[in-house]
């Protein structure tokens, strides 16, 4: 079963988020810590609002023309 961004609660821990990208913690750390992805700070807690990650997701998707070397390319041939 696949869990989609919408099934998650409002706000998500570093680990949901995480395993929604496909990544490790610490990298969901690190975009915290250079700005990229915003949090919520609950007293101790660290935590991400659905809003963020999906905007996050967004900002980071390119089309076809825009990813470099793309080797399908008819100029690659």
């Amino acid at each position: 079963m696949t869990t989609t961004l919408q099934d998650q609660p409002l706000l998500l821990t570093e680990r949901q988020v995480a395993q929604l990208l496909n990544c490790c913690e610490k990298t969901v750390y690190t975009l915290r810590k250079t700005g990229k992805l915003n949090c919520v700070r609950l007293m101790k807690s660290v935590r991400y609002s659905r809003e963020d990650v999906m905007s996050f997701i967004e900002a980071q998707t390119e089309t076809a023309e825009e990813t470099p070397d793309n080797k399908n390319s008819p100029e690659a041939v």
